[in-house]
């Protein structure tokens, strides 16, 4: 992976830097504070049986009834790109760090994926609720919420989309756009197919949306402050 150049910044931001980075802090906080507002909003309604609930069950119908054989054969491949080739990506991109022996990325790439990929699966214990009925045509067998694959995806490709968008700064929103369109879709995948339900995968996107800004907050301090072993380019 190239070295990360540093982001385009506004004129306000140069002239004003205590206050750009206390306004991008605050930004920040609020996102997190919102997403813990919503993952939990959502887990409240799961063994009440709620509205969110019925929305739930009313989604999943509709598309179950809605849904073409060319859908899902669509929509599998899709699902692959929250799974299997999601891995993929990952190991390709470590093994880039690893060779370029930039330690500090590939702490961050290691804590950030695996630490998500870790809390997913203690809150499925948590919560530790059924999948949808439709789902034993796919044979899934761990527990529904929130969805890995919402909240993996966001994560990894999330992360990816920073680092590239700190690379690139004039495609930062290109970037974005396409980030999210990227993950939005492997998360409607896992509704149309009938693993997930609506609530499993907006739950999975808030959890992921917070676990990335502690980390890329994390980051953010580590290349402020140098932490870590050094990477090719700071050698």
């Amino acid at each position: 992976m190239p070295a990360l150049g540093k982001p385009a910044r506004s004129r306000f931001a140069w002239l004003h830097p205590t206050a750009y980075l206390g306004i991008h802090g605050i930004v920040g906080l609020a996102i997190a504070a919102a997403c813990t507002w919503l993952f939990f909003a959502i887990a409240d309604e799961v063994p009440e049986k709620g509205a969110m609930i019925r929305v739930d069950n009313a989604v999943t119908n509709w598309l179950q009834v809605h849904g073409t054989e060319t859908g899902e054969t669509i929509f599998v491949a899709i699902s692959w790109l929250g799974a299997q080739i999601l891995i993929a990506v990952l190991v390709i991109v470590a093994i880039a760090l690893l060779v370029r022996r930039d330690w500090r990325h590939l702490a961050v790439l290691a804590v950030t994926c695996g630490g998500g990929a870790a809390l997913n699966g203690v809150l499925k214990l948590v919560f530790h609720r059924a999948r949808p009925t439709f789902a034993t045509e796919f044979h899934v067998r761990s527990w529904s919420f929130p969805s890995g694959h919402a909240m993996d995806s966001l994560v990894v490709y999330g992360l990816f989309g920073y680092w590239l968008g700190r690379r690139f700064p004039h495609m930062r929103r290109f970037i974005a756009i396409v980030t999210a369109a990227l993950v939005l879709t492997i998360g409607f995948a896992r509704i149309y197919l009938g693993v997930h339900y609506l609530s499993d995968v907006l739950a999975g996107f808030s959890a992921g949306v917070i676990w990335l800004i502690v980390c890329v907050t994390g980051y953010d301090f580590a290349e402020r402050r140098r932490v870590g072993p050094a990477g090719p380019d700071e050698a």
